[in-house]
């Protein structure tokens, strides 16, 4: 097994291999006046919703953490690697939380270290809104769908109902294409069973 990277070990290695900053928007920042919402809404498995909740008591995280880790990956896979800034909040965490978010398609970021960045970065989070981030990743919200727009132009809302779990993906549709949504969302499942199922306890 490959040891976890630290976050400065993982931030290094990126300088050096990838974009330091990854954009994960198909287009600009538009100068119009109002701003189109989509939503693309993807139904996950009990099952996942039951093995978030086992791997994070076995590994000692918070399903938040995973969650992080898990939309790392998928930015990683249907973007390219890089870091981006993320507001998270949610689940066991009120308040929003700015974080850079290391994303990866694999290795040498593999699942444990993917866990590692995430539990390093919600670790360090000062708690307080981010200006630049345009991204906003939110767990258990009560009603996601009818999330009302934040500011952000891409929302990953994470949701429980019934037993399984749900991802709501609302975005600006002017900043992002629909098929890159449904590309990201369509990776958001595997990307969270590869976490859940092979990921080492973070250091």
């Amino acid at each position: 097994m490959v040891a976890p990277y630290t976050a400065d070990e993982a931030r290094n290695w990126f300088v050096v291999a990838a974009p330091v900053s990854l954009d994960v928007f198909d287009h600009g920042p538009s100068e119009g006046e109002g701003v189109l919402f989509g939503n693309f809404s993807s139904p996950l498995s009990s099952e996942l919703n039951d093995e978030i909740d086992g791997a994070a008591e076995w590994l000692g995280v918070t399903p938040e953490e995973i969650v992080l880790a898990a939309l790392g990956r998928t930015f990683g896979r249907a973007r390219g690697d890089g870091v981006v800034a993320v507001d998270v909040t949610g689940g066991h965490r009120w308040q929003c939380h700015p974080v850079s978010l290391i994303c990866a398609a694999g290795l040498p970021m593999g699942p444990t270290e993917m866990l590692q960045g995430a539990h390093n970065a919600l670790g360090s989070a000062a708690g307080q809104p981010s200006a630049k981030s345009e991204i906003l990743l939110s767990i258990d919200a009560a009603d996601a769908a009818a999330a009302p727009a934040t500011g952000h132009a891409l929302q990953v809302r994470v949701r429980r109902i019934g037993g399984s779990l749900h991802s709501d993906w609302i975005y600006d549709t002017a900043r992002l294409d629909r098929y890159s949504v449904e590309e990201m969302a369509e990776q958001f499942g595997p990307a969270l069973i590869g976490i859940t199922s092979d990921a080492a306890t973070p250091l």
